[in-house]
């Protein structure tokens, strides 16, 4: 089943942009210039997921999520908006917008919160294992997964500090929305900073924000990450990414629970549950002086530490069910089996990417599968040779450009085609991994 997404814009590059970007992923996408424009096509074409820009003339944002509140609530909307109006769209989130998009929008980002939002309607609250702690999509019923429920039960209506820890692909991220959405304030803000997707020298502003004129290019005041998460929750992904020279400062808001924007002089009070994740050994970091002790142990006061796929048992076949049974939705199948022998070496398969690869080989075999029986010739190679990266029987030892082109290959399989944590895993930046896709012809395969 094609599903359509509404793009509301008033500016016409930004609305072929990204139509461009999720026409390239599957979906059926219309655009229109404000929001009157907008109101009057959603009525027409019934959409799946509406992305709408915060300001726009005749009618805004905020007036179009008041039509969806009124008429199509069980619609998700998505806010777009531009540096420095975050916080309206932090409001625009209490009145019931789905997520929000800060422009420039990465367009990783905004295929994944795009698909999230699909994947979240699609998915009603108690469907899952966990429905007693109702943490969106995490599946399973292995000691250690319910180690994990009760481990949220237990901190999710604390104010302590929060430490995820886990492999790339494990959900450290849905455990903490997880956390948020069973404190004593689920419906307050919860506001995800990616530490290692900002540039070093914007993300003290993202973080405590800044004051008009404090620097060069600081034309309005911008309001941080910390404050926009006062009376919630601030979740810092990817921690052990945070520059050194930026420590002493999430240091300082963390203790004294108030934060100075640049260019401030007096600082600003706060109530915020922090919580913090990281696939990187912060142990080894701070003994290698790296990230600094006392930070460490300030946002460690509860670790959370996840298991990789491979330590999860029979997890896997429940994740199998799960979402084979999700795709063929999605996709507009009918439900579709699986061979025990391909069953047998999904099991077998260590899954270096966890979750997240799973997914991403269960989504591809539910879109190729022309049957009623997912078989074992159908997995990928990878998986049937039970190794990561399959060297061609032919291929040149010395033969660099190949063994590269594989080593980029599988780390992108390995990260569901993240390009971030791709460029993470492989030790290059996101640019250069660009570089090489595009050098080598690396395309995902839809």
């Amino acid at each position: 089943m094609e599903r359509r997404i509404l793009i509301i814009d008033d500016e016409e590059r930004m609305r072929r942009l990204f139509a461009l970007v999720l026409t390239e992923e599957g979906y059926v996408v219309k655009t229109a210039g404000d929001g009157i424009e907008g109101i009057v096509l959603w009525q027409l074409m019934q959409p799946d997921v509406v992305l709408t820009d915060l300001k726009m003339p005749r009618a805004d944002g905020l007036e179009v999520l008041d039509f969806r509140n009124q008429q199509f609530q069980q619609v998700p909307l998505i806010i777009m908006t531009a540096y420095g109006t975050v916080q309206s769209a932090v409001t625009a989130m209490k009145q019931g917008a789905y997520d929000y998009l800060t422009k420039p929008v990465d367009n990783e980002q905004l295929i994944e919160v795009v698909a999230r939002a699909i994947r979240d309607n699609n998915n009603p609250k108690g469907v899952s294992q966990i429905s007693a702690v109702q943490a969106g999509q995490m599946i399973g019923s292995s000691p250690v997964m319910r180690k994990v429920y009760e481990d949220i039960t237990l901190i999710a209506t604390t104010r302590i500090s929060v430490l995820i820890t886990g492999e790339s692909g494990t959900g450290k991220e849905l455990v903490a929305r997880a956390i948020h959405a069973h404190s004593k304030r689920p419906s307050s803000p919860f506001i995800r900073v990616n530490c290692a997707a900002i540039p070093r020298d914007l993300l003290e502003s993202e973080l405590f924000g800044h004051l008009r004129g404090a620097f060069t290019g600081a034309v309005t005041n911008r309001t941080g990450a910390f404050v926009l998460a006062d009376g919630g929750t601030l979740f810092l992904d990817e921690i052990g990414d945070l520059p050194l020279e930026l420590q002493p400062k999430i240091l300082h808001a963390v203790e004294e629970k108030s934060v100075t924007p640049v260019g401030a002089t007096k600082p600003q009070t706060l109530d915020v549950k922090i919580i913090t994740a990281t696939n990187h050994n912060l142990d080894e970091m701070v003994q290698c002086g790296q990230f600094r002790s006392d930070l460490y142990y300030r946002l460690n006061t509860f670790h959370f530490p996840l298991p990789p796929l491979r330590k999860r048992g029979k997890d896997l076949i429940e994740l199998v069910e799960y979402h084979l049974d999700l795709f063929c939705r999605e996709q507009g199948k009918e439900s579709l089996n699986i061979s025990a022998e391909a069953l047998n070496l999904l099991n077998r398969y260590p899954w270096p990417g966890n979750v997240r690869e799973l997914r991403n080989v269960l989504e591809r075999m539910v879109l190729t599968c022309k049957n009623t029986t997912i078989t074992e010739e159908m997995l990928p190679e990878k998986v049937r040779s039970q190794t990561g990266v399959k060297k061609k029987p032919n291929m040149n030892l010395f033969d660099l450009t190949a063994h590269e082109k594989q080593l980029i290959v599988a780390a992108l399989e390995q990260c569901g085609w993240n390009q971030s944590e791709s460029a993470r895993k492989l030790g290059i930046s996101r640019n250069t991994l660009r570089y090489r896709m595009k050098k080598y012809n690396i395309t995902q395969i839809k």
